[in-house]
């Protein structure tokens, strides 16, 4: 799809700036691609950035949102919440001496948000500055005048830009979520490979050249001499000795013999392995096994919990419980305890390739919370920080009978126990 003209940008806002007048920002989805910002008047209308770098695009749905939020929070999309949520929409307008930039104000009684849209083909950006804070969706470059265009394209419509970006969402999520696709993408992809090697080594045993290595080794041994014919002239060294030359001359040739002995075992494989490629056809992977229980492998005694994700949670009884477990642990699981508290310690033992919810690393927290704390000193309300790293940047101090650890890489979660 092709990035918004600088007159379909003007259309887009000149039609809609009027509508979204007094709106105001309710809610803030990112991800990868862009934003998406609701705004509300009488109904609700959500703006589209699509922020993908050489077809940056802006559009507008009733109703709807055709935008998914990303698995991770945007820096963007935080600030957006913290300082333009439930502002209204004042002003909407092209920056029209820079060419492809919109400018869009949010604002009450008490603030004032404003928003740079920059929709320009590998320049895009939105950047947000409010409260004298700025901050940008890529590191921002030095805006120049917008070059004059001689004879511009025909401009599409809203609704036909609206069908275009739609159609390409569409076309775009079918080759990622059909399995069958990508597995005959990957099949094709190692037959190329598979038949491209067996070219080179189908050269490789019909190549000559250690024939003419054992020529020159023959010529040299026979006639004494370096100054050989002109086609063998490439095969010894004039800087060496006549012997060094024979020597090397029969080693080269022997070990080209060799290689094509084992050139043509490796293409007999090769033949078998693209028959074998050409004959397969697409099987469901088999469901990942179960997660294999800590508790037991290490020989510790303690307390489990169970996530809603599958994941499991350990704690230990005792220091040595706790160590016994952190050895037994994968290099991705998730390490916690409290911090600036000596205490319980736990680990998230699950998938590699698992994601464990901001949810549930706050159910785990607390339960290292109650675990670590006595209860004269547990009190709901109160504010405590658990700091979380993978097992493989924790380290146990050596000789060290209390169980402590030295950990690096860590997050510090603060939450409000209940």
């Amino acid at each position: 799809m092709k990035a918004l003209t600088q007159q379909e940008l003007q259309t887009f806002v000149s039609y809609f700036a009027p509508i979204l007048e007094g709106a105001q920002l309710q809610e803030v989805l990112a991800n990868d691609r862009g934003l998406a910002l609701s705004f509300h008047l009488k109904t609700q209308y959500w703006l589209i950035l699509d922020l993908v770098p050489n077809t940056p695009m802006m559009l507008l749905f009733e109703n709807q949102c055709p935008f998914k939020k990303g698995a991770k929070p945007k820096p963007v999309g935080l600030f957006l919440n913290s300082n333009a949520k439930n502002l209204y929409v004042t002003d909407m307008q092209v920056q029209e001496e820079f060419g492809r930039v919109v400018l869009l104000t949010l604002s009450n009684r008490q603030t004032t948000c404003e928003i740079e849209i920059r929709m320009i083909p590998k320049q895009c950006n939105f950047i947000v500055r409010s409260g004298g804070k700025t901050i940008a969706w890529e590191k921002p470059l030095d805006l120049k005048e917008a070059p004059i265009v001689e004879n511009p394209p025909e401009p599409r419509t809203l609704q036909e830009l609206h069908e275009e970006w739609l159609a390409e969402q569409g076309a775009a999520k079918k080759p990622s979520l059909d399995p069958v696709a990508q597995w005959e993408k990957q099949r094709q992809k190692d037959l190329e490979k598979k038949r491209k090697a067996l070219d080179e080594i189908q050269k490789q045993i019909e190549s000559d050249k250690h024939l003419l290595w054992q020529e020159a080794g023959v010529y040299l041994k026979t006639h004494g001499t370096l100054d050989v014919p002109e086609h063998l002239q490439n095969y010894i060294s004039k800087s060496e000795s006549l012997s060094w030359n024979i020597e090397t001359t029969f080693s080269k040739a022997k070990q080209l013999v060799g290689k094509k002995d084992g050139a043509r075992e490796r293409l007999v494989e090769l033949e078998k392995e693209i028959k074998t490629l050409e004959r397969s056809s697409f099987k469901e992977k088999p469901q990942k096994t179960g997660l294999i229980d800590l508790m037991q492998k290490a020989d510790a005694r303690g307390r489990k919990y169970t996530l809603e994700s599958g994941a499991l949670a350990y704690c230990g009884k005792s220091a040595a419980d706790n160590l016994a477990l952190l050895r037994q642990a994968k290099a991705w699981d998730y390490w916690l305890h409290l911090k600036d508290y000596p205490g319980a310690h736990a680990i998230i033992h699950r998938q590699r390739d698992q994601e464990i919810s901001s949810n549930e690393i706050q159910e785990v927290a607390g339960w290292v919370a109650k675990e670590s704390l006595s209860s004269k000193s547990l009190m709901v309300g109160q504010k405590v920080a658990v700091v979380m790293v993978e097992c493989r940047f924790v380290r146990p101090i050596k000789g060290d009978k209390l169980g402590r650890v030295t950990y690096h890489g860590e997050k510090t979660f603060h939450f409000t126990l209940r």
